[in-house]
């Protein structure tokens, strides 16, 4: 939805303050949180379109830009919100044990893999038999390379995180939350820079727009589905890209 109002999903007004916000959102957060609707798909979903609603409202340059321009203007800032429940649970680990007033160190987890990507490109019927290469563009979400994924200013001042406590770490298990790793806020670094990066609004990454050179293979049917690996959006810092999937419709023969 090109026009999802995230103040509606929190029940807020558009001028709502912080803590409100947060106040909504810890109380939608427990409610839908999968662990207490185990094989409720509703519920899931509902989860993960208030945890976006939240990581936009909460964050000053991507509400100024949601307020300014709507979910499109974050969209084609590269804002593409949450897929999966893991990466909202990793992404709120230390919201969510602040809610119950817990933080802890623990080990370090590997790096989320970056999404799968999927173009559709339609041949001719010559081409389909005889094969073909093609110049296609396509956009990815890249790590910003000014802030390197942080989000911040590389020149602000440092401070000392304050969802970790200056640790990098979180793992803790309660009755409803289960989270361990790497602090999603400093990325394990203990410390957090104050400015937002310029480069990308914040949001630590932005879109590339890329020419590929594709080969086609000679005899392929309707429908095909070719893999290029690691041709999709880039991974977190020192994570690996997803994969290109091409999707190949074949134009009937005209009549």
């Amino acid at each position: 939805m090109d026009d999802r109002d995230y103040y509606y999903v929190l029940a807020l007004r558009r001028g709502a303050s912080l803590k409100d916000i947060k106040k909504r959102f810890r109380k939608l957060a427990l409610q839908y949180h999968p662990d207490r609707n185990q094989g409720d798909p509703i519920s899931e979903e509902i989860f993960k379109l208030v945890a976006e609603a939240y990581h936009v409202l909460s964050n000053q340059q991507r509400r100024r830009l949601y307020d300014r321009r709507g979910h499109r203007g974050l969209k084609e800032q590269g804002y593409r919100g949450f897929e999966k429940t893991e990466d909202v649970l990793r992404t709120f680990a230390s919201e969510f044990f602040d809610f119950l007033g817990l933080s802890a160190i623990g080990p370090k987890r590997g790096p989320l893999r970056g999404a799968d990507l999927c173009y559709q490109l339609e041949l001719s019927p010559d081409e389909a038999r005889q094969g073909v290469e093609k110049t296609i563009q396509i956009s990815t979400m890249e790590t910003c390379g000014q802030c390197q994924g942080n989000g911040v200013k590389p020149t602000s001042t440092l401070q000392v995180c304050p969802w970790c406590q200056g640790s990098g770490r979180y793992a803790k298990t309660s009755t409803i939350f289960t989270a361990d790793g790497e602090c999603s806020k400093c990325k394990g670094k203990g410390s957090v820079r104050q400015l937002s990066c310029n480069g990308c609004e914040g949001l630590g990454r932005r879109e590339v727009k890329k020419d590929l050179l594709v080969s086609i293979p000679a005899g392929v049917q309707d429908d095909t589905r070719l893999k290029i690996s690691q041709l999709g959006d880039g991974g977190e810092p020192a994570g690996e890209s997803g994969d290109l999937y091409l999707l190949l419709q074949v134009r009937p023969h005209p009549a």
